[in-house]
């Protein structure tokens, strides 16, 4: 290149070698063919231009990935990146200007040449810095569209204006993101599309059931659209307070999100990355306004997604172009917002407030299994609304969401286990279990709260304890428990007391049923020959709750019966479950609380969010595995057992990479951690080295040789030291998460295997 050889001419070798690795930076890589190292007199083709670019993206990237911090607003990015440019940049440049200058031989000519390249790279923000600029390179860059705000309401009324209270219009409105536009780039990255598609049809052929596109619901869904490219989704809708909750503006600012997801992405699409906002609207609008109103712009989107469809490019030769319909599969939520969202009574006072069915309260209250001849159809759905009695049929008013072709609220089937279970049923049963236990002198509430303290949860539960139990808390049915938290107690409880309780007690009996219970609707697959195991189940804890507690059952105890008829419709209840959507709500409650103004909180919210979103494209990182096993290359170590395993597999070193943790389906998996597969029976091994082999993850592992299921304390009773056999087992054969050896306040051995029931034969 001239201009390079200009600014080398004249210079001695030394000179000239200092020079050259001024440019030759090797993580910007913007040398062409670049000499070997020992070569000091070779002709540098330097490129300005590439180091420029490179220089600007990674900018770029740092920006985005400021906007993507939840505690950052825009004000505060650019305030950094003003702040970077003045303390950091500047100088370092200054620096190497002179450095330049005054170290190396430069003529004249190069000096200009190198203040000149120097200048440009003085401000790499300089096309984000305003707010203007950020939002016309996001849009010429097609990393964004337009959010529309809709109105929902004018009307006349007194506000504040300058001090003054005067007459004004004021206009209420929602917020609505671009549903099409976001969509379409979602599938677009990373050729999604098509490995979305391939990963429905490995589904379609598993005979294992794990997914909603497996269940009978997709299957009905897919039949109104025979010989087009058809994707389901999902739509969460909650409601939650960004002020402080116990601040004097608490509920003055509550707002609805809308969230959706996509049940059939590869690899774990339920990972809160992969959970997308929609848009929102204050809580009161809807009180105030009504659904119809609040909701009739989505539902219009919704509409368009299905019945028009939208064009995606793929890396498909053959079909570049693909057009693609996107059908609403579920509709998910706690039961407040989803009553509420799909025009159901949101009360459980009244005398009808079943989704699923019409019977009425008084029934509910001793129902214990499914009566299916009373199950809401379309045709007696419109009879009720035609009734207009919300008392009598449990319907509000007939739902906008039935315009959408190929959804009707009758036939959303859904229950979520993290409110009906673990912030419903199990506060129920543990407040009338355990008072039992207490009254029958097995043990006292201090001893209790001393075996719960010292419990040893294991590294993959002990964030999750909570705190002692009061007799207050049992008092009024209610412990203070987050969900997560109720979920590793129930658990474990009959490893903490199971050793004061005798087998015979038929209260004990009852919790054993019942933990047996949640084993199942946790597990990742479902098998048919379980799902009858637990309709009995189901029946049985329900009439033993009655007879033992003389207590009625509660409305969330109602929502159990429908539990058969909701897996076999939608698939694996762990994978509809409210967790992930409510940690989606902490971005925004986090953002929330960096910034003081509240005039239109939802298009602020919104434009955050919009901002994120451009972080997700501009990343081309994806997010999304293939595998539910993901590996990080900070994490490779040396093997202590090569030769062995080189033997064992037959393979040279080259093809061997080791690692110190992996995570799969979202738990840290590490040697010396024990884990479970299913073998026509259930084995349990201790990890001893993690490793990767042509592309596959193997577990090299020591079976457990002395291993005795006790039903008692629904365990295995293990000796660890007593091993067996060498075997590499594949991280995906795992059954349930890794775990935790637990050692008894007796002594006991015990290994607790979580989120899995061993199919009936």
């Amino acid at each position: 290149m001239e201009v390079t050889n200009n600014l080398y001419s004249g210079l001695s070798a030394s000179t000239k070698t200092k020079a050259e690795n001024l440019y030759n930076y090797p993580s910007l890589n913007v040398l062409e063919n670049p000499p070997a190292s020992n070569d000091t007199h070779h002709t540098v083709n330097f490129q300005p231009e590439l180091l420029l670019e490179k220089i600007s993206n990674c900018a770029t990237k740092f920006v985005f990935a400021l906007h993507n911090n939840n505690n950052f607003s825009r004000k505060d990015v650019f305030e950094i990146q003003e702040t970077a440019k003045q303390f950091l940049i500047d100088p370092l440049l200054d620096l190497f200007k002179l450095f330049a200058v005054h170290k190396i031989e430069l003529d004249v000519c190069a000096q200009n040449e190198l203040c000149g390249l120097i200048s440009k790279c003085r401000n790499p923000f300089k096309h984000l810095n305003t707010d203007y600029l950020l939002y016309k390179w996001l849009n010429e860059g097609d990393y964004a569209k337009n959010i529309t705000e809709f109105t929902i309401d004018n009307q006349v009324t007194t506000v504040h204006r300058k001090g003054k209270l005067v007459y004004d219009e004021k206009t209420i409105k929602g917020v609505v993101m671009p549903l099409k536009f976001q969509f379409r780039k979602t599938f677009e990255k990373d050729d999604l599309l098509f490995r979305t598609l391939g990963n429905i049809e490995l589904l379609k052929n598993d005979t294992r059931f794990s997914n909603f596109v497996q269940g009978k619901l997709w299957q009905q869904k897919m039949a109104l659209y025979p010989n087009k490219t058809i994707i389901p989704y999902f739509l969460y809708v909650d409601d939650f307070e960004i002020n402080n909750p116990l601040g004097s503006h608490a509920g003055t600012q509550s707002v609805c999100n809308l969230y959706y997801s996509f049940p059939c992405l590869p690899g774990e699409s339920s990972k809160v990355e992969n959970i997308f906002f929609a848009g929102t609207i204050k809580s009161t609008d809807i009180k105030t306004h009504g659904n119809e109103k609040c909701f009739e712009f989505l539902v219009e989107q919704l509409k368009d997604l299905e019945i028009n469809g939208i064009d995606i490019k793929t890396s498909q030769n053959l079909n570049p172009i693909r057009r693609v319909h996107f059908i609403l599969g579920l509709v998910l939520g706690d039961n407040l917002g989803l009553n509420g969202f799909l025009g159901f009574n949101k009360s459980f006072v009244s005398k009808s407030y079943c989704r699923i069915c019409k019977a009425v309260k008084e029934d509910c209250q001793k129902l214990t299994s499914e009566n299916s001849d009373l199950i809401r159809t379309v045709t007696n759905y419109e009879s009720d609304v035609q009734l207009k009695n919300i008392v009598e049929t449990g319907i509000e008013s007939n739902s906008i969401l039935n315009s959408i072709p190929s959804f009707h609220v009758v036939d959303n089937s859904y229950v979520d286990i993290m409110h009906d279970l673990f912030e419903g049923v199990c506060h129920y049963d543990l407040c009338h279990i355990i008072p039992h236990f207490i009254k029958m002198k097995y043990f006292d509430l201090e001893t209790l709260n001393s075996r719960k303290r010292t419990f040893e949860y294991g590294r993959h539960e002990i964030g999750n304890i909570s705190g002692d139990i009061k007799q207050l808390h049992l008092d009024k049915k209610k412990l203070k428990m987050s969900a997560r938290e109720m979920m590793s107690f129930i658990i474990f409880f009959p490893l903490m007391v199971g050793d004061f309780v005798p087998a015979d007690d038929d209260v004990w009996k009852f919790l054993i049923n019942f933990v047996e219970i949640i084993d199942i609707i946790l597990c990742f697959e479902i098998h048919e020959s379980n799902l009858t195991l637990l309709e009995n189940k189901i029946k049985k804890h329900h009439e033993d709750y009655i007879l033992l507690f003389r207590d009625t059952l509660k409305p969330k105890f109602h929502n159990f019966v429908h539990v058969v008829r909701v897996l076999r419709n939608s698939g694996p209840l762990r994978k509809l479950w409210c967790f992930n959507y409510e940690t989606k709500h902490r971005q925004f409650k986090i953002y929330s609380h960096c910034i003081t103004s509240r005039k239109n909180i939802c298009l602020t919210l919104a434009k955050k969010y919009q901002l994120k979103f451009a972080n997700y494209l501009i990343h081309q990182d994806t997010n999304l595995e293939e595998s539910s096993v993901c590996l990080n290359p900070k994490h490779e170590i040396g093997s202590k057992f090569l030769n062995i395993i080189l033997s064992k597999l037959n393979s040279k070193e080259t093809e061997l990479k080791f690692y110190s943790k992996i995570v799969y389906r979202g738990h840290d998996i590490i040697p010396t951690d024990y884990i479970a597969t299913f073998e026509e029976d259930i084995y349990i091994y201790k990890i001893i080295e993690i490793t990767l082999f042509r592309n596959s993850v193997l577990l090299f592992a020591q079976k457990l040789e002395r291993v005795e299921y006790n039903p008692h304390y629904v365990a295995y009773v293990v000796d660890p030291n007593i091993l067996g056999q060498l075997k590499f087992i594949p991280a995906n054969n795992i059954i349930g998460p890794p775990l935790s050896l637990i050692k008894t306040a007796r002594g006991i051995c015990m290994l607790r295997i979580k989120e899995y029931y061993k199919p009936i034969a």
